[in-house]
C-alpha cells in the first residue's frame, strides 16, 4: 500500500495562509496552530519556517503591504490612463475590498507595535501614491499632499463604515459611483 506523499509547505504558503486568515479575522487570527489546521499540517511545519508566532505576523504584515498596497499601485499603473482616471480606478479597488473585509479597521486599531509598523509604512506608500496622481494633474504640492490625506481619511471612513454599520454606506452601483466621483472631487478639483 503506498503511502500518499504530503507536499512540503514553503514560508510562501504559510504567508499566504496568514494572510487570508489576516484578511478574514484581523491580527489576532494570524498564529501557527489555526494556520497549521488550515494548511493541513503540523505545528512544527510553522516553527521551521518561523521562530515564533511575532515572526510569522511580521512576514504576514509584510505580505500584506505587498498585496495590498504595492501590487495595487502597480496594477493601477499598469492599466493606464489619465491621473483621474487611475485615481478613479484605484478607489473602485479599495471600496470594493473595504466591502469585502474589515481587516482594514482591525489593522488600523490595533496596538501591537508590528502591526502598527505595517500600517504606518502601508499608509505613507499609499498617501505618496495618491498624491503622485493628484500632482499629476497638475495640483501644487502643499496642496496635492492635503488632499491626498484627506483623500485617505476618506477611504479610512468608508471603510470603517461599511465594517460597523453595514448597510450605510452606497450598495447599488450607481450610488456606489456618485459616492466614488464625491471622494475624486475631494481629490482632485473638478476642471471646468
Amino acid at each position: 500500500m503506498a503511502v500518499p506523499t504530503r507536499k512540503t509547505l514553503t514560508r510562501d504558503d504559510w504567508t499566504e495562509a496568514g494572510l487570508a486568515a489576516l484578511v478574514e479575522g484581523g491580527p489576532d487570527a494570524v498564529a501557527i496552530e489555526p494556520l497549521a489546521a488550515r494548511l493541513g499540517t503540523t505545528k512544527g511545519s510553522g516553527y521551521w519556517h518561523f521562530a515564533d508566532r511575532a515572526d510569522l505576523l511580521r512576514a504576514v504584515l509584510a505580505r500584506w503591504v505587498q498585496d495590498y498596497t504595492v501590487a495595487v499601485r502597480e496594477r493601477v499603473q499598469a492599466d493606464g490612463g489619465s491621473s483621474r482616471d487611475r485615481l478613479r480606478h484605484l478607489l473602485g479597488i479599495v471600496s470594493r475590498a473595504a466591502e469585502h473585509s474589515s481587516a482594514e479597521m482591525l489593522l488600523v486599531a490595533s496596538a501591537d507595535p508590528d502591526v502598527r509598523s505595517a500600517v504606518v509604512e502601508a499608509t505613507h506608500l499609499r498617501v505618496a501614491y495618491v498624491e503622485g496622481l493628484i500632482r499629476e494633474a497638475g495640483v501644487p504640492g502643499p496642496e496635492a499632499r492635503s488632499r491626498a490625506a484627506l483623500a485617505y481619511a476618506a477611504y479610512l471612513g468608508y471603510a470603517s463604515l461599511t465594517s460597523a454599520v453595514p448597510g450605510l454606506t452606497p450598495t447599488r452601483p450607481v450610488e456606489r459611483r456618485r459616492m466614488q466621483e464625491a471622494l475624486m472631487d475631494l481629490a482632485l478639483p473638478v476642471t471646468r
